[in-house]
Parts: structure tokens; sequence; C-alpha cells
């Protein structure tokens, strides 16, 4: 069957406007806690049923222990200690009381491992349940694989969204219309702005929408496309203006590519994806699929891509993806809530850690949700019209996986006492352990601190620690994607070659720093009060600098200044007045030292002067910066083959070498 979706109707399925067909139990649901009982499935009478004339399940249906079923998902049990299992299990028979609303599935997978499965109401291990808007972020992620095959690049976010559609007449377009790129859809902000009354007479020319007709009309009957009308609007036609470039984009149609390329590939048979008016799939709606298979569009997210081995999706794209992007503004949307590619992004907070949530959503309590940090995913179906069950989500579920390792920290630098002329251990057990730390950046106002880490499994994160209400939080911020470095009016978070921009929603995206810095292997870049780069390439050459004279960058220039075998991550004061480094010299203490020049009253540079046995050691010092408040020096020192550690100084020694320059 093939339905019409009306200008904006998708947001029908969003809180406050949500119109269901709600049935109303008067009689309490008894609970079985299956251990050795079958899942319920859906009858053979029942298949031919509609979703609403489906009867409620008369037992629900709770298993700590899944059933392999052969479906491509492996199963365990529900590992975490006796009083989070017995939480997890309250929680669902709540849930089954309806003292939470109507849900109909509530399914948790924990190191790719299914260990929870439960069914109340009209949930059947084998019924393709609705996703509402959830359908969004399988768009998204359709998009991901269609760019991981090379027939869209990253790049082509940000190209005009008539570019990939051949099929077009651009003359008849309105003003503006090529504002509209597949990330400003991507992000509801295309943009479009037509007349209900209008559409709705449009509409029935059922002919014209075929195809890539359906975008043909809109870009001729919305109103100028501006950069005020490329807000935050929910639905308006930005999911089907995507589709239509995917089948645009890939061999085939875009039907036969979710098949071949997605859904075959993962082992799902059992769903229904209907077609739009346009004769293509729909992308913000009407989909159905079973929980399990649900939980397998998670596991991508979860393992940044790969299915079985196979990298099915861009891990680039999906990290941009499931990032928060930008600022949902509908009254309706919780505050914490940020939107990326149709997925959304909102901190969780379980003690003094801070967990990353992603999810694709839908109305009615459909929810595909990603933890990354605790190798956690969530799936839950519903056909509820509040559509509150987040909330214990984020009360219950998430904490009961939680490490909850991080301590209780108040007061700058987590409560530390500071250290004296001789270099000491920077927040031991908090920041340096016995793991890889690397680098250290504080904010300008001193509430954020990231540093990268690295596992037991030699995977790099990079860690935020964030004051709040003067007490620090832990959280993982994602992959380390260079040597950090915040500029010092904490705008610009520079990255190498590359830089993130502070925005109200937090950190941009990853940009590239453009030509000529995008062709150096920079490690480290750091930049003056005045906007002067001072850059590494790798120690191979000496370090270099860029001054940004009446707003044009001046081309790259060797620093004058005596260096030694292999020079790296330079460090500049606000003022120029000096610069401090790593090197090699046959004359040090180690592997690497940390040096310091000073600027010269003619603006030349200084000798290159080794900053002592108190910081430096046999062992190997690099990587030093001056906190913002210009009181310490922190530093990276190799402790072992399997260990460097964050060390830090007072910054009072830099006066002291001053005066014995």
């Amino acid at each position: 069957m093939i339905i019409l979706v009306k200008n904006f109707q998708s947001i029908l399925y969003r809180k406050k406007v949500l119109i269901l067909k709600v049935l109303l139990l008067t009689n309490c649901v008894s609970t079985t806690y299956a251990q050795d009982s079958t899942a319920p499935e859906a009858a053979a009478a029942e298949d031919t049923l509609s979703f609403w004339d489906l009867p409620d399940l008369k037992e629900a249906y709770i298993d700590t222990t899944p059933t392999n079923r052969n479906d491509g998902i492996l199963v365990g049990e529900l590992g975490v200690d006796s009083g989070k299992k017995d939480m997890i299990v309250k929680l669902a028979q709540e849930i089954a009381e309806g003292k939470y609303g109507n849900y109909d599935g509530l399914l948790i997978s924990h190191e790719n491992k299914l260990v929870f499965e439960s069914y109340y109401k009209k949930g059947r291990v084998n019924l393709a349940h609705g996703q509402a808007s959830a359908t969004k972020g399988h768009t998204s992620v359709i998009l991901g694989r269609a760019i991981q095959l090379g027939y869209l690049t990253m790049a082509d976010l940000d190209k005009p969204l008539v570019h990939f559609l051949k099929d077009l007449d651009p003359t008849k377009f309105v003003e503006g219309a090529d504002k509209i790129t597949l990330h400003k859809a991507l992000t509801m902000h295309g943009g479009l702005s037509i007349d209900d009354d209008l559409w709705e007479e449009l509409e029935k020319d059922t002919a014209r929408l075929k195809g890539q007709g359906l975008v043909q009309m809109l870009l001729e009957n919305s109103g100028p496309i501006t950069s005020a009308s490329q807000v935050y609007l929910y639905g308006n036609f930005n999911p089907m203006l995507v589709m239509t470039v995917i089948d645009a984009v890939v061999p085939g149609t875009a039907e036969d590519f979710i098949k071949n390329e997605l859904l075959d590939k993962m082992g799902i048979s059992n769903y229904e994806w209907q077609r739009h008016a346009s004769g293509l799939p729909q992308a913000g709606w009407m989909v159905s699929m079973t929980s399990r298979d649900m939980l397998k569009w998670a596991s991508l997210v979860l393992n940044k891509g790969k299915w079985n081995g196979e990298q099915l999706i861009s891990a680039d794209y999906l990290a941009r993806a499931t990032s928060g992007l930008v600022k949902p503004t509908v009254d309706w949307m919780p505050e914490v809530y940020r939107y990326g590619y149709f997925w959304y992004h909102t901190p969780v907070v379980v003690g003094n850690e801070s967990y990353a949530a992603k999810f694709a959503w839908g109305g009615g309590g459909q929810y595909i949700i990603v933890v990354e940090d605790l190798d956690l995913t969530v799936v839950i179906t519903g056909h509820d019209r509040e559509d509150e069950i987040m909330t214990q989500v984020v009360e219950t579920i998430i904490p009961a996986f939680a490490k909850n390792e991080f301590p209780l920290l108040e007061g700058s630098y987590f409560g530390q006492k500071p250290p004296g002329l001789e270099a000491e251990v920077f927040a031991p057990g908090i920041v340096s352990t016995e793991l890889y730390e690397l680098f250290g950046a504080f904010t300008p106002d001193m509430k954020e601190f990231y540093f990268v880490r690295y596992d037991e499994n030699d995977k790099s994160s990079m860690v935020l620690l964030k004051s709040q209400n003067n007490q620090w939080r832990k959280s993982i911020t994602g992959p380390r994607v260079g040597e950090p470095s915040i500029s010092f009016d904490g705008q610009i978070m520079y990255l190498g070659n590359r830089f993130m921009e502070r925005t109200d929603s937090g950190w941009s995206q990853l940009k590239s720093l453009g030509s000529p810095y995008s062709e150096f292997d920079i490690m480290r870049l750091t930049a003056s009060s005045n906007g002067t780069y001072y850059f590494d390439t790798m120690g191979e050459e000496p370090i270099q600098y860029s001054r940004l004279v009446n707003g044009k960058r001046e081309e790259p220039q060797k620093l004058d200044l005596d260096l030694g075998i292999h020079n790296a991550h330079p460090w500049i004061a606000p003022d120029e007045s000096y610069l401090i480094w790593d090197d090699q010299r046959e004359s040090g203490y180690g592997k690497a030292d940390i040096y310091i020049s000073f600027k010269q009253q003619d603006g030349s540079w200084g000798p290159a002067i080794n900053m002592g046995g108190k910081i430096n050691t046999e062992k190997g010092e690099i990587y030093a910066t001056i906190t913002p408040d210009g009181k310490y020096m922190l530093f990276n020192r190799s402790i072992d083959e399997n260990n460097v550690d964050l060390y830090w100084v007072d910054a009072k020694i830099i006066e002291t070498l001053r005066l014995q320059n």
C-alpha cells in the first residue's frame, strides 16, 4: 500500500501532538519471569490483524537469559550485580503493569550480546513493530552505507542537494534552492516553507510526485530558502529529500539498495517498508521491523559501522551523524537533547560520570539507544501517548551498567595539592593511571579538561572532565582525532591540521584548516592571542609559524631557532614571549627533553634552554602546556613501555629560567 505523506505529518508522531489509537486496559497484567518459557510469538491468525486489533498478551514475558534464535543476534546472561539486575527486572515488571504507559518491548544488549528480552501488551518476538520516526535514524544509516561504498563522500554532505538530482529543472526553482545541502536536510534545517493548503492541492497530482518530481514540486512552490528559513524545523520533507538523493546516486533503486546492502546483510527479512507517493521508500516513518532486528541497527552504531567484521557504514559518517550537531528548537524537546543526522544525542550523568547516549527516536516509544562507553544498546517499542520511558532508561537501565569508578572531586585542579618546583604526577588515579594518558588541555575558564587515554586494547578516546557546581564529572567525547590545543579565548580546539569551533551546543564537527596546513603532518598546533600559529611537522622539519596579518594568514615560515634532532609539540605563550617544545639532543637527559626559548628585545629567539633535571629525566618528557591561569606547566613523562602519565610543576620555574637567560 502506498501512503501519501502530507506536509509535517510525521510530526504527528511526536509528544504533545501524537495521535494514536490507545486501548484502555482496566485489568491487571500478570508477569512471567521467564527462564525456560518461550518468547511470545504472533500466531498465524494474528498475522492478518492490524496492530490495533492485535490482542494484548495475557502474560508479560521477562527473560534475563534470552534464547538463541539463530537470527544473527548473540545472546548472553544479564550479568550486572544482583542488586542492579533486580532493578532491571523490577522495571520490566512495572512496565508490564502499565506504570509508565503502554510499551510493547524492552531489549538490552551488553558487550554485543542480548542479555535481557521482554515483551508486553502487543509485543511479540516475531512481530514487525512500527518504527514511527525512528525510521529517520535508519535513513541516516542508509546514507552512511552509500558513503562507505563511494557513491557519496563526506565532502558531498556540504554540497547543494540539487547537485545530485539530474532530473530537475533548476529554471523553475525558488530563490536559494541551492542552499539546501545534505547536511542541512539531515539536521532538519532544509528551510522549505510551503503553505499547507497549497500543498494539499499539489499532492493530488500524484503523477508529478514520482521519482524526483517530489523535490521539483517542493522547490517550485516553497518560499525563498534563506538563512531565516533554514532553522530547525522537525520533519518538513527533509527525510524524503535525503532519500531522493540516495535513490539518485546508488545503482538501481533505493529500495533495492536498502534490501541488498543492509537488510539482507544483517539478516533482516521480517519487515515492512512502505513506499512514499513518489514511489521511493519512506524515509521518515511507515516502516516496521522486529525488536531483535532493531538491535542490529544499534549494533552497527555501537561497532562504528561494522557488521560481522565487514565495514558496512562509514565510521567517519556515523561519528558525525550520531553527535550533537545542532540544538533542536521545539518546546517538547528536553533541554539537554542535541540533534545530529536524524539521530539524537544527550549526556546521561551517573554519579560523577557522564555517558553519551545516542538514539533514534520514534513517537509512541520507539527507541534504538546506543551508549558506546558502556558497550550498551537498548531497544524499546511502544504505543504510548506521552512517551516518557526515556526517564527510566536514564534513571535505571544506564546506571545498572555504569562503571561508577570516578570519585567525587571538588575545587580547582580536581582538589589536588599544588606542586612545587619539582614535577609531580598529575591527578593520580583520576587522569594518570597505569594506562597511556597523553596531552592535557584546560579551557580558559578552567571548567573543562581534555586528555587522551589508551585502554588495554590500545583503543584511544578523548576524555573530558567537566566541572559543574564545583564538582567534576567524567565523560568520553569520542575517539582521538588529534592532539588537543585550545585557543586562549576558548573558541577553537586545534587538533593538528584540523579544528573544532565552540557552539551553543558544544564543539562543532571537525573541520580542516585548509591549504597549506592540510598538506603538513602536524602533530600539534597552538596559536598565540593574536592568532599566530606555531606547529610541528612530525618532528621532521624545524618548528614553523604563520602570522595573521590584517585578517589574512601568511605562508608558514621556519622558526629561526636552535633546534635539535627531533623537535615537536610546540606551545606558544599568549604574548609570544616564550616558546616551549620537546627536543632530542645528545646533551639531553633522555630520549626527549622539554626546552624553552625566550623572545629577545630585537624580536629574535634566544638560545634553547633545557628546563632541567627537576622536569627532564632519562625516561623522556614531551608535550608541555601552561595552564590558562599561568600557574602550572603540564607535560607527559614515559614511565615504561606500557605507561605514560601526565605530570605538573609550578610555572615559576619559567621565570627562574628567564632570569638565568
